[in-house]
Order: structure tokens, then C-alpha cells, then sequence
């Protein structure tokens, strides 16, 4: 796919994808979700890639659906608004993702700017950045599995109270409910991001993976099922490092390897 609206780079195991429509402050388009279901699709079945970020270009991050599009202008793939994937069916899709997602978030992020970056592991945040909620204002509800995430990120209350109110959020607030991970310099977004990846690249993948499988099936599980489900993956994990051990026992002591 030739991309138009974002950009994709893959360097170091990190597969770095870029909002890029800064004239419209990256204003989210049929065309940019299904660019954004092919891009991260490809970064999560590539073996070189270990990390996927997103971020954005310009003065924003996504400064939410672009207007055109909200009276029904259709995509050069045909598609209006809402009749994408990646509205309708990506966020589980990432959800059961092997590898860890982060996204970088800088100026506004509003509307779908926000509840695009909900699905991602980690979210780091400029000191400007803001998260703006105005669907209830709007005459709908939040989507791409928002009214779940936002829930078990911030608290059902506060969850309520930020949708029901149409809020916006600042950085500052967005670190102390727990909406965003850490808040940086503006002039270190990208950094951080980058070295958040790199101290995620010191961990094996496969026990990443782990983790990450762990997690998401914890927020659906019982204690019981949770510390279950633990046993069989690091018994996996174990299991996994054997073979690798015995596989590299066996070439060194063959007789090419001591030739």
C-alpha cells in the first residue's frame, strides 16, 4: 500500500508510524484508518519489528475526524466515515497483539485522536499536550472500545465523569489519573518514546509476549485464573529456554562445531 496520510519507518526492532496529514492537524480520515490497519498489521506480523509507535507530525497529535468527512465524503477507497476496520473491529485485533504498542502523543488529541491511542500499552505525553472527550456533546458515545479502556485506565467514576462532561484533559491530569504514563518536554517526545522501546528491547520477546498475553487476560479472569493462567505461561517460558539450550548444546558439540 502506497501511504498518503501517515508515514512508516522500521529501525532497530522499532516500527515507528507517523500521523502525517499537518496541514489538517493530522485530522483522521477513512483513508488514514485503514492506512493505520495496514501499517500496524504489517509492523506486528514483520520478525524485525519488536516495537510499534505511533505518533504524530506537525503542531498535533490528531485533532480529531476530519469535518469533510463527518457530512459523508467518502475515502479514496470508498469508504465513509465509520466504515472502516479500523473503527469497527481493529481495537480487538490489537488487543491480542504479541508485541508491546506505544504512542506518543504531543498538542491535541481529540475525539478519535484520543480513543486511538486508548488500545496502546503505553502513552507518553508533552507537557502541551491535551486529551479532549467531546462525543456526548456531539450526539454520540466514545468508540474503538473506549467505554471499556478508559474505565479500567482511569476508574469507572472518573471514566463517567470525563464523557459525561465532555472534558478536556490537560497532561498534568492525564499522569495523575493514569490516562497517560509519563509526561516529558515537548522537545523530548520522541526520546523518551525511543528509549521506553529500548529498555522494553533488553526483555526476551517471548517473555514480552507473555506478559502482555498475562495482562490482558487478568482484566477478564478471576484472581484464581489469573494466577493459573501465570503458572502455564512461565512454565511455557521454561520450557521454551530448555529447548533453546539443548539446541545450542547439540551444536556445539557436533562434529562441524568442533571441526
Amino acid at each position: 500500500m502506497i501511504y498518503d496520510t501517515i508515514t512508516v519507518s522500521v529501525s532497530a526492532s522499532i516500527a515507528h508510524i507517523v500521523l502525517n496529514r499537518p496541514a489538517r492537524r493530522n485530522a483522521y480520515t477513512p483513508d488514514m484508518g485503514e492506512e493505520l490497519v495496514h501499517a500496524i498489521r504489517g509492523a506486528l506480523a514483520d520478525d524485525q519489528v519488536r516495537v510499534v509507535l505511533l505518533s504524530g507530525s506537525g503542531q498535533s497529535f490528531c485533532a480529531g475526524a476530519d469535518r469533510e468527512y463527518l457530512s459523508g465524503k467518502q475515502g479514496k477507497t470508498g469508504l465513509r466515515l465509520g466504515e472502516e476496520a479500523f473503527i469497527n473491529e481493529f481495537t480487538v485485533e490489537m488487543s491480542h497483539s504479541q508485541k508491546p504498542l506505544i504512542a506518543a502523543i504531543h498538542g491535541a488529541a481529540v475525539g478519535i485522536g484520543v480513543t486511538m491511542v486508548l488500545p496502546f500499552d503505553l502513552r507518553i505525553a508533552t507537557s502541551d499536550a491535551s486529551f479532549g472527550f467531546p462525543f456526548t456533546r456531539l450526539g454520540m458515545v466514545p468508540a474503538l472500545g473506549a467505554t471499556h479502556i478508559l474505565q479500567r485506565l482511569v476508574g469507572y467514576a472518573k471514566a463517567l465523569e470525563i464523557v459525561f462532561c465532555g472534558s478536556t484533559i490537560t497532561a498534568a491530569e492525564a499522569l495523575a489519573i493514569g490516562l497517560v504514563n509519563k509526561v516529558v518536554a515537548p522537545d523530548q517526545l520522541l526520546v523518551s518514546a525511543y528509549e521506553m522501546a529500548a529498555k522494553i528491547l533488553q526483555s526476551p520477546a517471548a517473555s514480552i509476549a507473555a506478559a502482555r498475553r498475562s495482562f490482558a487476560f487478568a482484566t477478564q479472569a478471576s484472581l484464581e485464573a489469573a494466577v493459573a493462567n501465570e503458572k502455564r505461561e512461565n512454565a511455557a517460558l521454561r520450557n521454551t529456554r530448555e529447548s533453546i539450550a539443548v539446541a545450542r548444546s547439540v551444536g556445539d558439540n557436533s562434529p562441524t562445531s568442533r571441526s
